[in-house]
């Protein structure tokens, strides 16, 4: 149950996993640090931190390199798409999250009406067991 729960909050957040990379970071880090006491686990909590966030940036500006090098030649048209194609990624990922959540939304809307369906069918047959009990007995 846990795991389900973390498992929605991460894909409902946001488009990016990259900021989650500092607090688990600092998660990892205070937990192996406290078995040293509580500085050491301060310690490992910063430098958990530090990792998480530096990997975090790595990971957001994968495309920096390539808008520098086409600032400095001057190319309009390399910028324009490098945005865009940034934006439309993004725009991807949102999407394909809202369809996720729209799925299992149906499933679970479903999963409740089909509850009613197997009950009602069941206790007919039973109702039918004690009908025809009656009817053999008069």
């Amino acid at each position: 149950m846990r795991l389900l729960a973390i498992v929605m909050i991460a894909m409902l957040t946001g488009c990016s996993r990259s900021s989650f990379y500092a607090p688990l970071g600092a998660t990892v880090g205070g937990a192996v640090g406290s078995v040293g006491g509580p500085v050491a686990g301060g310690g490992g909590a910063l430098l958990g931190w530090s990792v998480g966030k530096g990997a975090a940036l790595v990971e957001e500006n994968k495309n920096l390199v390539s808008t520098v090098d086409a600032l400095s030649r001057g190319d309009v048209s390399a910028i324009v798409s490098a945005q865009m194609k940034g934006q439309q990624s993004s725009f991807e990922n949102a999407m394909d999250t809202i369809w996720l959540a729209l799925k299992v939304a149906a499933f679970v809307v479903l999963g409740f009406l089909l509850i009613p369906l197997f009950i009602t069918r069941s206790n007919s047959k039973k109702i039918k067991k004690i009908c025809d009990k009656n009817d053999e007995a008069t």
